[in-house]
């Protein structure tokens, strides 16, 4: 467990420093192993996290599918305390949990080696008739303010989640050591909300809440969690509007950049070949626009014609595009490349046909279409007076002996 000044000094630090303060919620180790080698200034364990790593919403965390405290304390000791060395790992309190006694838990908290607590989950997510009974049934706001109190008062560092002004006054009266703006679940991905505040509502509201905790604590850290804030040029736009000193990602940090790495590997490795030519064909493009911003005419026909290869291609037609003189544009071919359009046109179809009978088991007929020719037989003869030998022979001793042969 880390000590308690030296936490608060190092984020004392990075403000000083203009730094933004960010934490890393997760449910595993391996997010929090790369969370702080990213630069987290800590890692908070929450069930949601263990959640997301099921295929389910962070809004799953907030309904009776498993021991709140125990899945946090469990994935705490078994993955991330082994895998975070240098920054503060932060215990993700159910504190209206009935089947704790607060003083005993906390102790348990700390001598597992949590350097600090955070209210989570936590009842201010919840409104409406069922919040209204929560509240009447004794399961309220105030238990979270007072176990943040508590931690406090036993050295744990503390993270509370607020939802208004008075929660905020609150939380920075019992003595939380940041302060943090939730704005409800985070948007984006497939199983992130789909509805949110705006940006715009999401500055007003946290402005209100660093207000109210600062008029009782001007020292807390103000931070900001969920809602419309999932990437970095949100987090900037809430920065220039408030006195945000930093944020706290879960699903911004893990769920959606995970759903899109997985995604795209998978189809890489499903549609390589596919995805290449993709890939191919965008180079080309670039190259075309290159070649002609440089003016480098021939660089452009010969990116066409290996394009457009397919396609009748005459030289008339290009020097057409290019708005040159065919003879001009012919001398300029020759003198960079040796040899004329006609030519060098032959030997790269020629070539390319080389290439897709050693490793496609397409017809000669499609094959000779690929490469630009329509009639096979003119194909076959010009192929044998370039080669030595008809496409059918090539075919079979460069697919018998796994190689190209020699010309």
């Amino acid at each position: 467990m880390q000590d308690l000044k030296r936490i608060v000094h190092k984020l004392s630090q990075a403000v000083e420093q203009n730094k933004h303060i960010i934490g890393a919620a997760v449910g595993c180790g391996l997010f929090a192993k790369y969370a702080e080698t990213g630069g987290a200034d800590f890692i908070l364990v929450l069930n949601a996290g263990r959640f997301r790593l099921m295929g389910y919403s962070s809004t799953a965390s907030m309904l009776p599918f498993g021991n709140s405290n125990q899945m946090v304390m469990e994935t705490g000791i078994q993955e991330v305390l082994r895998n975070v060395s240098s920054i503060p790992c932060i215990f993700g309190l159910c504190a209206t949990d009935p089947g704790i006694v607060l003083e005993n838990y906390l102790d348990d908290i700390r001598n597992a080696g949590f350097a600090g607590i955070t209210n989570y989950p936590t009842v201010g997510l919840i409104d409406g008739v069922f919040g209204e009974a929560l509240q009447e049934a004794g399961i309220s706001f105030d238990r979270e303010v007072a176990a943040i109190q508590k931690a406090r008062e036993k050295g744990l560092f503390t993270i509370a989640f607020v939802f208004n002004e008075e929660q905020a006054a609150q939380m920075a009266a019992a003595g939380a050591h940041i302060i943090c703006a939730h704005l409800g679940f985070t948007k984006g991905g497939s199983s992130g909300v789909k509805l949110t505040i705006s940006l715009e509502e999401s500055a007003a509201r946290s402005d209100k809440i660093f207000k109210a905790a600062v008029t009782v604590n001007p020292d807390v850290f103000k931070l900001v969690y969920g809602g419309p804030v999932n990437s970095p040029e949100n987090a900037e736009y809430i920065y220039n509007h408030t006195e945000a000193m930093g944020y706290i990602g879960g699903s911004s940090f893990e769920r959606i950049p995970t759903e899109a790495s997985i995604v795209r590997v998978t189809e890489l490795f499903k549609k390589y070949q596919e995805v290449k030519s993709e890939n191919k064909q965008l180079r080309q493009q670039l190259d075309l626009h290159t070649a002609i911003k440089q003016a480098d005419y021939v660089r452009y026909i010969t990116s066409y014609v290996t394009m457009h290869l397919h396609e009748p291609i005459t030289f008339d037609h290009l020097s057409k595009e290019l708005h040159l003189n065919r003879n001009y544009l012919s001398q300029l071919f020759r003198k960079k490349m040796g040899i004329s359009f006609s030519e060098w046109l032959i030997q790269t179809r020629i070539g390319t046909a080389k290439d897709l009978l050693k490793k496609e088991h397409s017809s000669i007929q499609d094959i000779a279409r690929q490469v630009g020719y329509e009639d096979a037989s003119y194909f076959s003869r010009l192929f044998k007076k370039e080669t030595g030998m008809t496409p059918s022979e090539w075919k079979e001793i460069s697919h018998k002996n796994n190689k190209i042969p020699r010309n």
